[in-house]
């Protein structure tokens, strides 16, 4: 059986509810005279692909995420041997002064006893 739905107050039914009681020859009139439609079933969803596309970029943010933490794990382990090296060269840069300032004593000691024995 069909069912009408009105599109604006009509006696006691509302917009939008659904009409009963009437015989068809009244239906047909306020179907004539637009006051009231067919109901339709509310169309399903068409399935174009959208939830597949969805899911296709979830998994790809789950993907970047995971290269982004090991990208900052790459980061963090780099900056850490930076700071290693940094050390490194700081000791050898002491270590190469500290040379250097013997190198020129003991030059210098040379010399004065080289002066002293003529």
């Amino acid at each position: 059986m069909t069912k009408y739905i009105t599109k604006q107050s009509i006696g006691h039914f509302r917009p939008g509810q659904e009409i009963t009681g009437l015989e068809a020859k009244q239906l047909q009139a306020l179907l004539a005279t637009g006051a009231i439609e067919e109901y339709q079933e509310p169309e399903e969803p068409k399935a174009d692909g959208t939830a597949a596309q969805l899911a296709n970029l979830a998994a790809e943010v789950a993907e970047l995420k995971a290269n982004e933490l090991k990208l900052i794990e790459a980061k963090d382990k780099a900056e850490q041997e930076n700071t290693e090296l940094k050390a490194k060269v700081e000791g050898l840069e002491k270590s190469l002064n500290a040379s250097e300032a013997a190198l020129k004593k003991a030059t210098a000691e040379a010399k004065k006893a080289a002066t002293e024995t003529k």
